[in-house]
C-alpha cells in the first residue's frame, strides 16, 4: 500500500499575495511591495543607501535586517541585526539583536537583545535583557532584566529586575528595580560609553 497523497488546497498552491518572499534591497523595492499590496516586507539593504520609508502603513509589518540604515517618521517596525534606524513622529521601533536605534519626537522603543537605544525630546523606552540605554532630554526608561542605562537631563527612570542605571542629579529614578545598581555620577553618558569602549 502506498503512503496517502497529501490533498492540496488553493492556499498551499497560491502564496499569500500579501507575504513577501525575499527581503527587499532598496527603497523602490520597498515601494513597489507596499503598492502590490505587501502586508509583510523584510529590508536588507546596503549599509551604504539610506532609506527614509516616511510613515510606515498600519497594516503592513515592516522588519528591518543585517546592516539597513533607515529613518521612520511614524507607524511601527521591527529591527534586527546589525541594523541602525532613527524614529521620529510618534513611531514605534521593536529592537532586537544588536540593532541601534535613534529615538526622537515621542517615539516609543521596546529594546531587547543586546540592541543599543539613545533617547531623545520625550522618546519613551522599554529596555530588558542585556539592552543599552543613552536617554536624555525628557526620556522615559523603564529598565528590566540585565539592562544598562544611562541618563541625563529630566529623564525619569523606573528600575525593574536587576537593571543597571548610571544617571545624573537631575534624573527622576522610581520602581522596586536593586536601588544598589544605581549610580549617581556627573557624567553617566560618556562614562557608559567609555566603559563600553564605544
Amino acid at each position: 500500500m502506498g503512503a496517502p497523497v497529501k490533498k492540496t488546497t488553493r492556499n498551499s498552491r497560491w502564496p499569500d499575495r500579501g507575504r513577501s518572499t525575499s527581503p527587499v534591497r532598496s527603497y523602490a523595492e520597498y515601494t513597489k511591495r507596499l503598492t502590490a499590496g505587501a502586508k509583510s516586507v523584510v529590508i536588507d539593504a546596503d549599509p551604504e543607501n539610506w532609506l527614509d520609508l516616511g510613515h510606515i502603513p498600519s497594516q503592513v509589518q515592516v522588519k528591518i535586517i543585517g546592516q539597513t540604515c533607515a529613518g521612520i517618521a511614524g507607524g511601527s517596525i521591527a529591527a534586527a541585526g546589525r541594523c541602525f534606524v532613527q524614529a521620529s513622529n510618534h513611531a514605534r521601533v521593536t529592537a532586537y539583536e544588536h540593532a541601534h536605534i535613534e529615538a526622537f519626537d515621542d517615539s516609543t522603543v521596546d529594546a531587547r537583545g543586546k540592541s543599543y537605544i539613545v533617547g531623545t525630546d520625550n522618546a519613551r523606552i522599554r529596555a530588558e535583557d542585556n539592552a543599552i540605554v543613552f536617554a536624555h532630554s525628557h526620556c522615559h526608561v523603564q529598565a528590566n532584566g540585565q539592562a544598562l542605562v544611562a541618563a541625563t537631563d529630566t529623564t525619569t527612570v523606573r528600575m525593574d529586575g536587576e537593571a543597571h542605571v548610571r544617571a545624573s542629579s537631575g534624573v527622576h529614578i522610581t520602581g522596586p528595580g536593586q536601588h544598589g545598581n544605581l549610580t549617581i555620577e556627573s557624567h553617566p553618558i560618556r562614562r557608559l560609553a567609555n566603559h563600553l569602549n564605544l
